[in-house]
């Protein structure tokens, strides 16, 4: 029975019209092959497969395998035919051909691998198939068996239709059943008959192409020379027209250029080169121009076919010549060709992507870009650059697929737009990595920035595809391809706001470690953005990209988004703090950058902020340097530098050591007690750290004491003119003078910086308010500003106190007379606290003080006195035990008559330190003293004359009996100047003048003047200084006459006085004087000489001492004729 199937079965496998059945043909195969193993079981049977064919005619072994081989390419598409074609042709190597038996036996297993799998690639068969006719007519090696297997598939051309994937796979198997023949003239006549007429193939362009493609593989001289021969004797233009007019079916100039790229695509490699410029790209553009040119006519931009057929031909040479390796070939239409294809892509409109033009372009730039001669960098930045214009500006693909009209056209614009995208992203890929020199890379990927950033969403998208496809799926980069750069482009745009932007970005970054061989990176767990964020600081191979990494992110900080923005601050922040430590020697450069982009910065709080915490950042790792770094900046310190200072002080982490260095720093800049332009600075950034709330507690005491001694090294000092910023030039002259005055800086410092202590407890406010610190600015009374600066310490901070004690007493040698007087000031009010004196270094103090007052500065030596005298207050043991060095020492600055302020600050510590001490201790010095002090009652300055009658006052009580007559005598002389100054301008010295008159009346036995007096010190009103005067000189003459006389003789000298009302009181003194001198006494009157004075009098500015000068003329000229006497 099956003998007799057989035959019937395989009538039906080859005509055309039974297609249909073949699956079923091929399951009655199968169950006969099942038929013929049961009969293997059977030892006495034959195993051979017997046809018996009757009258049946079989079909030829060639028309078989034409047949099988074609629909087994359907095999590939999964359909059951295919598979049945195989597996009928597996099993029928001894009807095929008997050589064929032992090859199909091996081969076979090997392909049918691919159909095991679910999906089997098509191309992949299609390859196998033919390398398994090729390999099957190579084992036949009959010239007439091919000849008659070429035929057979040009007659079963008919079968399938023109776009079936067995008419395609039947083109290639005819070429290359033509390229396995070993008869020229046959092969040679086979092509020219397709040429001459192709519409036999079918799709004629498609059929002939794949023909005579596969057949240049073995016949590659006799194909071009077919292909010569026809176009020299083929009128194609012609010919082109008929086809148009008549309808005929001809091949036109276009198709004969995709035959020659197809030519050369197949041809051998060893042999294509020599052929190519002359026989194949030489007749492509001769063709391609015959083509754009029709009568004088320019017609490419109206004919896409043409374009696309050019364009075809143009990659699929360079895809041979790429493929045939052979570096010392140099291509010399390559810059011809390339020309071609820009101008396509330049012709392509901006708005639309209806033609796959730029798409097949693209793809002929890649592979021409890849062949010799190398194109040179600016060659490939403008073809890039070109092609970037052309395609990443289209508008939305959603507007672009609105033109198409129908569902097709809109999937057909789609697929355009993809596949556009895609050519784009390898041309440059190709371009980037085929280069061995890594600032090339760089140039070339530099092209996508601007639109990396760009605003539109879609362009951005697009840049972030193409840069996707450029850095991931294992790249080779050139060794020293540096990726710190790209990766603060990218990084941020991992927190876009398009999903698409953000995975595309996270791809690249994790492409660009993959070129560093970051293995890490690798892991599938890592690809997740915020895994990556975690350690993306770790991943940088050395500094220098760091550094490149930085530079980006802080452009990315001026041009970004919210969104991206937030992700750029993130990455730099994490990458700082992972190799902040490394950068030291990168530092200078790192500010320098931040410093550039501050300007820009400032305009985006967001981004400022970011910015600011990366230089927090970095100090956390190198205080010292940033500190230093920063203190360079010209002075007054500009907006950006002070919001620098006051960023590190707010980072918490590193406030203490930022204040820190600066006091360390201040304190190598003041070392030898000299202040430079540096010291200034680090005070002004003391002042923007102090000014944010930073904490000084334990750094107080160092700090104080560094400013003081700043404050007092810059008193009188003017900034340096190369210091001096001259950003500001809209400043006025004025105040840029103020400004840049050093030792107003230094002291706006300590003013924060004692404002902060105030608020922890550390000082209080100062007696004189804010006047403290115009005092302490000011050169004249600087020492006066550090002592109420000094009364303002908090006592009971004991520690603190005894610290800047222990650090202010170097001050007190130093050779610096500012410092000097400074310290002495300072600790001329500390010495006035007796718990001080327990604890403290006080006891050198004074030594060193006893020293000053001998000093010939004469604000030091007041200093110092007045140190002496405080120390009354503060240790009263030490003033007995040491009062003779303090006396003299003190009782030296009564004869400093030049300055008068050491004569006050003397006459006020004599009172304090007298009143803690005996007349015993006193006498030695008693009459030197009293002396001294009477100078003084006529001193112009209030505050000596005050002074001296207080002490004069408290010189009562230590006459003791030695000097208790001398001081007798010295209340005479002095009693003139007690009682006019009843009436001194400033109250308070009249009020000291009663309180000494009552003291001192007692000595000269006067106690009935006690109720003149008494009205004195009633607390009322003064009385008339006559009325007083008059009642005072009564009780006197009645009393002592001779004290009268002195009082007379004394008061010329204070006609001159300088005040009016001392110059009123003399004369009403005189007045009452003459009125009540006896007779004797006025005959010793000068009577000349105070006529002459009363006279001037007279003439007296005051209108109080003309009358007062009147009345005492009167008065005199009475008693002169009392005595009748003649004037």
């Amino acid at each position: 029975f099956p003998q007799v199937l057989w035959p019937r079965i395989l009538t039906f496998v080859v005509p055309a019209e039974y297609t249909g059945t073949l699956d079923y043909l091929f399951n009655i195969i199968r169950s006969l092959i099942m038929a013929e193993e049961r009969k293997k079981n059977d030892a006495k049977e034959s195993t051979a497969l017997v046809i018996s064919t009757g009258a049946v005619k079989l079909p030829s072994p060639q028309q078989l395998l034409a047949r099988l081989l074609v629909i087994s390419m359907l095999a590939s598409l999964g359909k059951l035919c295919g598979a049945g074609a195989i597996g009928l042709l597996k099993i029928l190597p001894e009807i095929i051909h008997p050589k064929l038996v032992d090859l199909w036996k091996t081969r076979f297993p090997e392909l049918l691998q691919p159909l095991e799998g679910k999906n089997t690639s098509i191309a992949l068969w299609e390859t196998m198939l033919l390398q398994l006719l090729k390999e099957s007519l190579w084992k036949i090696s009959d010239i007439a068996w091919t000849i008659q297997l070429s035929r057979d598939f040009k007659e079963q051309m008919g079968s399938y239709s023109d776009t079936s994937l067995e008419k395609k796979f039947l083109w290639k198997a005819l070429g290359t059943t033509l390229a396995s023949c070993q008869d020229i003239n046959f092969v040679s006549s086979q092509i020219k008959e397709f040429l001459i007429a192709p519409n036999q193939l079918g799709d004629q362009r498609q059929g002939i192409t794949s023909i005579l493609g596969y057949c240049a593989e073995s016949h590659l001289d006799t194909v071009l020379k077919v292909l010569k021969t026809f176009q020299d004797r083929e009128k194609f233009f012609v010919n082109r027209c008929k086809g148009i007019f008549s309808g005929k079916k001809s091949l036109t100039k276009t198709d004969v250029m995709v035959i020659y790229g197809a030519v050369a695509l197949h041809a051998p490699k060893g042999q294509l080169l020599t052929r190519l410029d002359q026989d194949i790209v030489s007749q492509v553009l001769f063709l391609y121009g015959q083509c754009s040119q029709v009568l004088g006519m320019s017609v490419m931009r109206k004919d896409m076919d043409l374009q696309m057929s050019f364009t075809r031909a143009i990659t699929e040479i360079g895809i041979a010549v790429h493929d045939a390796e052979d570096q010392g070939f140099k291509f010399s239409y390559k810059e011809v060709l390339l020309g071609y294809m820009l101008d396509f892509i330049r012709d392509e409109p901006l708005d639309s992507l209806a033609s796959p033009v730029r798409w097949k372009a693209l793809i002929a730039i890649r592979y021409l870009s890849k062949l010799k001669p190398q194109l040179s960098l600016n060659d490939h930045l403008n073809i890039l650059e070109e092609n970037i214009r052309r395609l990443l500006p289209l508008p939305p693909v959603e507007k672009l697929k609105d033109e198409g009209e129908t569902d097709k056209d809109k999937e057909h614009i789609n697929f355009l737009y993809e596949r556009s995208m895609d050519a784009l992203g390898r041309l440059l890929r190709t371009m980037m990595w085929d280069n061995a020199k890594a600032e090339d890379c760089q140039e070339m990927f530099n092209l996508l920035r601007m639109w990396l950033v760009s605003q539109k969403d879609w362009e951005r998208e697009r840049a972030f595809q193409i840069t996707a496809k450029v850095l991931t799926n294992d790249i080779e980069a050139p060794e020293n391809f540096k990726i710190g750069s790209l990766l603060g482009l990218l990084a941020p745009h991992s927190c876009d706001t398009l999903p698409t932007i953000r995975q595309a970005a996270a791809s690249s970054i994790i492409g660009l470690f993959c070129i560093k061989g970051e293995g890490k990176m690798r892991n599938p767990q890592m690809k997740r953005r915020h895994q990556i964020c975690l350690s993306f600081g770790s991943f940088f191979p050395n500094v220098e990209e760091i550094l490149m990494f930085l530079e980006e992110t802080l452009d990315g900080l001026e041009s970004l988004n919210h969104t991206c923005i937030q992700a750029c601050g993130t990455w730099m922040i994490a990458v700082l703090k992972e190799q902040g430590a490394a950068l030291e020697e990168q530092l200078l450069e790192i500010l320098s950058m931040v410093y550039h982009h501050m300007p820009v910065l400032r305009q985006k709080e967001e981004s400022f902020q970011f910015m600011l915490e990366a230089v927090s950042q970095i100090a956390s790792f190198h205080m010292d340097a940033v500190v230093a770094n920063l203190l360079q900046k010209p002075l007054p310190f500009d907006r950006d530098t002070k919001t620098l200072w006051k960023a590190l002080a707010e980072n918490i982490a590193s406030s203490g050591k930022l204040l820190r260095a600066l006091t360390d720093k201040l304190e190598n800049e003041l070392e030898d007690d000299l202040a430079g332009t540096e010291a200034i600075s680090v005070a002004c950034a003391m002042y923007e750290v102090v000014s944010t709330g930073t904490p000084i507690t334990s750094l107080y005491p160092e700090v104080f004491t560094l400013l003081l001694k700043l404050v007092s090294c810059t008193l009188g000092q003017k900034m340096p003119t190369s210091s001096w910023s001259h950003r500001r030039r809209v400043m006025q002259q004025g105040e840029r003078q103020q400004t840049a005055d050093p030792c107003r800086l230094s002291t706006v410092t300590l003013k924060c910086v004692q404002t902060q202590a105030m608020k922890e407890g550390l000082a209080r406010e100062s007696d004189e308010g804010d006047n403290l610190w115009t005092l302490l600015s000011s050169p004249s009374a600087h020492h006066v500003g550090v002592c109420a600066l000094a009364r303002s310490m908090a006592v009971w901070q004991r520690g603190i106190i005894l610290d800047i004690m222990e650090q202010l007493f170097s001050s007190l040698t130093s050779s610096s007379e500012n410092y000097r007087i400074t310290g002495t000031a300072f600790f001329s009010e500390l010495v006035k606290e007796p718990v001080l004196w327990k604890h403290g270094n006080l006891r050198e103090v004074l030594v060193l003080m006893d020293q000053s007052a001998w000093d010939s500065n004469a604000t030091l030596r007041q200093m110092a006195i007045r140190g002496l005298g405080n120390t009354a207050s503060g240790a009263p043991h030490k003033v007995k035990k040491h009062k003779q060095i303090i006396l003299e020492s003190i009782i030296r600055g009564l004869y400093h008559l030049a300055r008068t302020e050491v004569v006050c600050e003397s006459l006020k510590a004599l009172k304090k330190i007298l009143e803690l001490l005996t007349d015993r201790d006193v006498s030695f010095y008693f009459k030197e003293i009293v002396l001294q002090t009477r100078t003084f009652f006529e001193d112009e300055q209030d505050d000596v004359r005050l002074t001296a009658i207080f002490l004069f006052e408290n010189l009562a009580s230590l006459t003791g009996r030695r000097w208790k007559i001398f001081f007798a005598e010295e209340i005479k002389k002095s009693m003139i100047s007690f009682l006019l100054h009843l009436w001194d301008p400033n109250p308070k010295v009249g009020a000291a003048c009663r309180d000494v008159l009552v003291i001192c009346i007692p000595f000269l036995g006067l106690q009935e003047l006690y109720g003149v007096l008494d009205h004195l010190l009633d607390g009322q009103d003064l009385p008339r200084a006559r009325d007083f005067y008059r009642q005072f000189c009564v009780k006197l003459a009645k009393k002592n006459q001779e004290i009268l006389w002195i009082l007379h003789t004394h008061s010329f000298t204070f006609f001159s006085s300088s005040w009016e009302t001392i110059r009123s009181a003399a004369v009403k003194l005189t007045d009452a004087v003459v009125l009540n001198l006896t007779n004797q006494y006025v005959q010793l009157l000068d009577k000349e000489q105070l006529t002459t004075r009363l006279q001037a009098l007279r003439q007296d500015p005051c209108v109080s001492v003309q009358r007062a000068a009147e009345a005492a003329l009167q008065t005199l000229l009475r008693r002169c004729k009392e005595l009748s006497v003649l004037l």
